[in-house]
């Protein structure tokens, strides 16, 4: 009777220990890529003549931005957005226009830790992700100052939304 037990007990605690290892890794795991940059304002940055607001879909410099969470609790940016942007009003129409300056030299990346707060809320740096479905998307509240014609005064800040998505 008691090495039915101890069988009992020994498969039960080994039931419990790989039941513990078996922990699948959070969905955030592997590559996003940065698909929306916005601030809720179309622009027609490439003078096309068909105004977007986002970002992307108007300046042409880096548009390959990642970010590479792993199961070990780092995350990873490639090819960071590192261009300077000016935003500003036209005097006469009220029109938000939107200047670049395009970085085609050199690359910004950083490494560090994340945590997860909640299934759907990740930290990097102090700095909240929230993750919905596919999408994994941060804001930068009022982060963009939007200056007058002549850029002597901002007149307003908008906050900056960052949208990635997985490949």
């Amino acid at each position: 009777m008691n090495k039915i037990f101890s069988i009992f007990c020994l498969v039960g605690l080994l039931s419990v220990a790989t039941a513990c290892s078996d922990k699948k890794e959070h969905s955030v795991v592997g590559m996003w890529v940065l698909t929306t940059r916005t601030v809720d304002i179309p622009f027609d940055g490439n003078q096309d003549g068909v105004a977007h607001i986002n970002l992307l879909k108007e300046i042409d410099c880096n548009k390959e931005e990642t970010l590479t969470f792993e199961a070990n609790g780092t995350v990873s940016s490639g090819n960071e957005f590192s261009n300077v942007l000016h935003y500003f009003k036209e005097d006469g129409t009220n029109m938000y226009k939107i200047n670049s300056d395009c970085n085609t030299e050199g690359i910004i990346s950083f490494a560090s830790e994340y945590r997860i707060n909640e299934e759907d809320t990740i930290m990097i740096s102090n700095r909240v992700y929230v993750l919905k479905e596919n999408t994994l998307t941060t804001t930068y509240k009022d982060a963009v100052e939007i200056y007058n014609e002549d850029a002597t005064e901002v007149i307003e800040t908008k906050d900056l939304k960052l949208i990635y998505s997985r490949p």
